[in-house]
């Protein structure tokens, strides 16, 4: 095993259970309300990406050998699980996002936000800032 290829297969292996512990504790964040931790993993979650796909351009493909057959039963196996893992973290944030959108119609009774995504005042002949006066 002494290849280009079942390296860069070992290495991307173990890139991709990171990223499956990753998810599993964004899971953990989403489901306990500590949502101030998940910027970090969002950051960390990008950087794995961004190996995982380095290191699959560094891939050669060569014919397959037991060793290397073994190596992308394995990397198949853990994709499947960060696909499953990371649909059901989106269904919890859709969930969280349905709730929140929910709550703002009861408080304010409309589902208009106060503010724009530039963190001014909406309708407003004067825009001030969050937070601002």
């Amino acid at each position: 095993m002494d290849s280009q290829t079942d390296t860069a297969l070992q290495l991307q292996i173990g890139v991709l259970e990171a990223l499956l512990q990753l998810l599993h504790q964004e899971e953990r964040c989403l489901q306990s309300g500590v949502m101030t931790e998940l910027k970090p993993i969002a950051a960390e979650k990008e950087r794995l990406y961004q190996t995982i796909s380095a290191l699959e351009s560094q891939r050669c493909t060569q014919p397959s050998t037991v060793t290397r057959m073994d190596l992308q039963a394995q990397r198949r196996t853990l994709l499947e699980k960060i696909v499953q893992h990371n649909q059901r973290n989106g269904q919890i944030i859709g969930a969280l996002e349905r709730f929140n959108q929910g709550a703002w119609q009861i408080l304010f009774g409309t589902n208009d936000p106060l503010y724009t995504d530039g963190g001014t005042t909406q309708n407003t002949t004067q825009r001030h800032l969050i937070g601002s006066a």
